[in-house]
């Protein structure tokens, strides 16, 4: 068995579960495909259950010792499995694998198998297979032999169609082994190992036809645990995250299942946006969970994150606290979405200092993230750093990655760093400078934005000081026209007020105390609560 389908696992493995109503024969589905090590855990879990056949659990677990290179630990579960029946045949074609191995007389052994089962077609390619794993080649005329032989006692048998599509795929000819696998579970409808491993060898051609074989099989023999897992992570796989984590949903139920299995399904419910369903799964793991199992900080990853697509910011800080406090596992590294989720949290929960800090090591990682810059100049600016929020915006705006919001922000950035107290003429004209110019870029991209003129007659006013020598009259004009525009100007009731705030006081300051008077009249309209400034415009001649 020399065909390897291997599939990335989403997190480490753990520790496993109780046992099932398949019991070991999930363990021996397992091993068909080529999946040893879960083959060997379902079938210690069950090797002393009422309804385990030993002398079978035992030769499946010589065979995946023989594969994992121990070969005398092999040689004990052959002997074990005798032991346990000694008219089982299969041990005695474990024993003479190991004979071929290591260049000894096998044949015997196979014989004393055959005799046991006649005319056995699953026996006689497992001889195919003990042949071919010890050299293919030298052993070509005694392979095809079994397979004749196995055609012969049942022409529609399927365990000789999936050897010769194995030995297919071990040359990498895909098409044809997955043709061959298809032959195999057209004659054995249930056969899911033809099943799985066409799905395995057709998925990277067309994913949806390997994810529809699939689907028949659950239907077909819907208690197994290794079809119900192979169908979620083929979900998963192709980017069917919803259906991916109900199917764990329901593969998770199954008791064969492993400790592993529920950290995925933590992760794919967290995916399918179950973010609730997601943080108490791993919550569960992480009380359950020995301390120093790996799994426990992964689980609390998974904790943080969650919790911040909730928007539970103070219990998101706890958990990124505990996340960062426990033990990183060896191999493992920090992620700059750990510190992004952190920073957020933090963020959000006024601790904006803290939050900076978290976000210059996910910047670390992951420099080139723009998602990243934005949020590092956003906390900075909380913080009231202007210098450094108009920095980081500089940063972003120089990749050419950036929005037209972005220009709008650096800006304003910039302007804030015009407006910081005790900064030098020479960094103030050139913050000034920088906020035109980047105002002046994004009025061109988005004209007649309200916002945007506002803040065009903000640099104005800036720019002409205590002087009110009507620098901001044109924008603030512009702004006006804009406004009057609105279907609903009454939602405009704060840029009304800038507007004529400005334009009343610079009238007045000219002497024009009629175009003044109309102007405060103009603003007291969008603001009539304010009594001072009512009481001012009736005092005016």
């Amino acid at each position: 068995m020399k065909t390897k389908f291997l599939f990335a696992s989403l997190f480490l493995m753990g520790a496993s579960l109780v046992t099932s109503a398949q019991g070991y024969k999930d363990g021996i589905e397992y091993y068909k495909v080529d999946r040893l090590d879960n083959a060997k855990e379902l079938l210690d879990r069950n090797l002393n259950a009422a309804t385990t056949d030993k002398a079978e659990s035992y030769y499946y677990l010589g065979q995946i010792a023989l594969h994992q290179g121990k070969v005398s630990e092999a040689a004990a579960n052959f002997e074990k499995g005798i032991a346990a029946n000694a008219d089982n045949p299969y041990n005695y074609v474990g024993q003479a694998a190991i004979a071929l191995r290591n260049g000894g007389e096998a044949k015997a052994l196979f014989e004393k198998a055959r005799k046991l089962s006649k005319k056995d077609p699953k026996l006689e390619i497992e001889i195919a297979r003990a042949y071919y794993d010890a050299n293919p080649t030298t052993y070509a005329k005694d392979i095809e032999k079994c397979i004749k032989n196995a055609r012969k006692w049942n022409p529609d048998h399927p365990d000789s169609y999936i050897f010769e599509a194995d030995t297919k795929a071990d040359k990498m000819d895909w098409g044809n082994a997955a043709g061959i696998y298809e032959l195999a579970f057209g004659k054995d409808p249930k056969n899911i190992e033809a099943y799985v491993k066409y799905a395995n060898t057709y998925f990277n051609v067309v994913p949806a036809v390997a994810i529809e074989r699939l689907e028949e099989l659950q239907a077909r023999v819907p208690n197994s645990a290794l079809v119900q897992r192979e169908l979620a992570e083929k979900y998963y796989a192709d980017n069917l995250g919803a259906k991916a984590a109900e199917q764990y949903g329901k593969y998770i139920k199954n008791p064969n299942h492993f400790a592993q299995d529920e950290v995925r399904y933590v992760q794919l419910l967290f995916f399918g946006e179950k973010y609730q369903e997601s943080y108490d799964l791993a919550t569960q793991l992480v009380n359950r969970l020995s301390p120093s199992d790996d799994n426990v900080f992964y689980m609390k990853r998974m904790q943080l994150y969650n919790l911040v697509q909730l928007e539970k910011w103070p219990e998101a800080v706890e958990a990124g606290k505990s996340f960062f406090a426990n033990v990183l596992p060896k191999g493992s590294t920090y992620e700059s979405r750990d510190y992004t989720d952190y920073g957020q949290a933090l963020q959000k929960a006024q601790m904006p200092v803290e939050a900076i800090a978290a976000f210059e090591k996910a910047l670390e990682i992951n420099p080139s993230n723009t998602e990243l810059i934005r949020y590092m100049g956003d906390s900075y600016a909380d913080a009231e750093n202007f210098v450094k929020a108009a920095e980081y915006y500089q940063r972003l705006v120089d990749t050419g990655n950036n929005k037209s919001n972005d220009l709008f922000t650096l800006s304003n950035y910039y302007l804030g760093v015009a407006s910081t107290p005790d900064i030098d003429e020479a960094t103030k004209a050139d913050a000034i400078a920088k906020s035109q110019k980047y105002i002046d870029e994004v009025d061109k991209l988005v004209p007649e934005n309200v916002q945007i003129v506002n803040q065009k007659a903000k640099i104005a006013k800036f720019r002409e000081g205590d002087t009110n020598n009507g620098a901001a009259l044109a924008a603030y004009n512009e702004l006006l026209s804009i406004l009057d525009k609105k279907d609903n100007p009454a939602d405009y009731a704060r840029y009304y007020k800038y507007a004529y705030n400005y334009l009343a006081t610079y009238y007045f300051t000219k002497g024009d105390k009629a175009t003044a008077k109309d102007y405060y009249q103009k603003w007291l309209k969008y603001d009539p609560d304010n009594e001072s400034l009512r009481k001012y415009v009736e005092s005016l001649k």
